[in-house]
């Protein structure tokens, strides 16, 4: 990429972990040196660069980084430099490979204890974006863009097609009225305070070190309702079945979390709200992505098949679907 000309080559080798869908990830040593970096780059599959072109994701996580560089204390890794390309599809961004830590399995899913460490990780970020200027005027973050929610009409009927055997009789009913849970949650979404939301908060986007989660891959990055990253990540990567009772507690975690960073004005009851709000929305993800996901690998076509059963049970489960 020409705006890249000139600069330092590195030596590359592909992480051991596993293969992001939006981007390679590659341990990078600049010649004549020891540091560590973390590059990434564009996908290669075509199945992956469309869907990369379609929601822009250079273009996304790069603005995230521009907007957390001078906010040192969050918890993201340090970005060095980014660029995406004019479609915004492609791109490359050097940042600090984090020691030690261990990344989360989406297969595995997480731990409550886990779960709360990354919301208090997200709040921290909710809280220092939340109804902020800069983010208001920001023209490169899409504003109430819940994953591809505001699709689902056109998604039920080609997730049918291709993952019906996954569903019994009454689920694919249920999947087949799910647009109009889900448009409602679109409405009332934009009655909530907007901040920086991560919009792909899941267990493979995540590393623990210590005490702290560390949020990584901003590629769906949103302006909008902040519990959708809860409900995002506690339907989809909670390791077994969560109770409301719990999902409750990790609500609290999260306003509590607000309010010590200094959000104002923002009650409980609002924030258990806008989290059922985000449980309807969630609901979409499957329908929106499990088809893509399914045919990029192996790994991929299991992560869907759980995310189905993940977020589909969470709705039942809290009496939504």
């Amino acid at each position: 990429m020409n705006a890249w000309k000139g600069a330092q080559r590195f030596t590359l080798k592909p992480l051991h972990a596993p293969q992001g869908f939006l981007s390679r990830i590659f341990e990078a040593t600049p010649k004549g040196d020891s540091r560590r970096y973390i590059l990434k780059i564009g996908p290669d599959q075509p199945l992956a660069r469309t869907f990369s072109r379609k929601v822009r994701a250079f273009q996304r996580e790069s603005a995230v980084y521009r907007l957390l560089k001078n906010h040192a204390s969050l918890p993201v890794p340090r970005c060095f430099a980014s660029v995406a390309t004019s479609g915004g599809s492609d791109g490359l961004i050097l940042m600090e490979r984090t020691y030690p830590a261990r990344a989360g399995d989406q297969i595995q899913g997480l731990s409550f204890r886990q779960l709360a460490s990354a919301i208090r990780s997200v709040g921290k970020i909710h809280a220092r974006f939340w109804n902020q200027p800069a983010l208001l005027k920001n023209r490169f973050l899409p504003l109430h863009r819940y994953n591809l929610a505001h699709q689902i009409k056109h998604s039920v009927p080609i997730f049918l097609r291709n993952c019906r055997s996954w569903l019994s009789n009454p689920e694919a009913e249920k999947v087949s009225h799910l647009p109009r849970i889900i448009g409602p949650a679109l409405r009332q979404a934009k009655k909530s305070p907007v901040t920086l939301v991560h919009g792909d908060l899941r267990a493979d986007n995540l590393l623990f070190s210590g005490q702290q989660a560390i949020l990584l891959d901003w590629q769906m990055a949103t302006r909008g309702m902040g519990a959708f990253d809860l409900a995002r990540l506690i339907g989809g990567s909670r390791s077994g079945d969560l109770s409301a009772g719990n999902q409750h507690r990790l609500v609290i975690i999260w306003h509590r979390t607000l309010l010590r960073h200094g959000v104002r004005g923002y009650s409980a009851e609002a924030a258990w709200r806008d989290y059922l709000h985000g449980v309807r929305l969630s609901l979409s993800i499957p329908l929106t992505n499990a088809v893509q996901l399914a045919r990029f690998s192996p790994r991929g076509r299991k992560i869907s098949r759980r995310m189905v059963r993940r977020f589909l049970g969470n709705g039942l489960r809290l009496g939504l679907v």
